[in-house]
């Protein structure tokens, strides 16, 4: 089905789209994660200084963390979380998702929660 020549399928998608403003995702690296961490040096992060610059102008706000798969992803997430929940971000605001797409590398993004 189309309308006027539109699929519905990027009617729908144009749709969700304009919903919810779009956020910029962030990479952090291995190369960045800093090998003797504090909350100091957590909070020096630029990726995370930019999320977390969204995150506060959000009336219900999560973060999205997408890491690389695998035992040591997976850790390092957890990781990542744990320093966000210590300087004062709630914990069921923070999600996890397998699967960055790029080894040693998370993506970070804050968005709205979904209703």
């Amino acid at each position: 089905m189309n309308i006027r020549g539109f699929p519905l399928q990027a009617i729908a998608v144009c749709m969700l789209l304009t919903q919810q403003p779009a956020t910029a995702a962030e990479l952090l690296t291995r190369a960045e994660w800093p090998a003797v961490r504090s909350g100091t040096a957590i909070v020096r992060i630029p990726a995370l200084q930019r999320v977390m610059r969204q995150f506060a102008g959000m009336k219900q706000g999560i973060i999205v963390i997408q890491y690389p798969g695998g035992d040591r992803g997976n850790e390092w997430a957890l990781e990542l979380r744990d320093w966000l929940v210590a300087l004062g971000v709630a914990s069921k605001q923070v999600l996890l998702e397998p699967g960055s797409g790029f080894p040693d590398t998370m993506v970070i993004h804050a968005k709205e929660r979904s209703r």
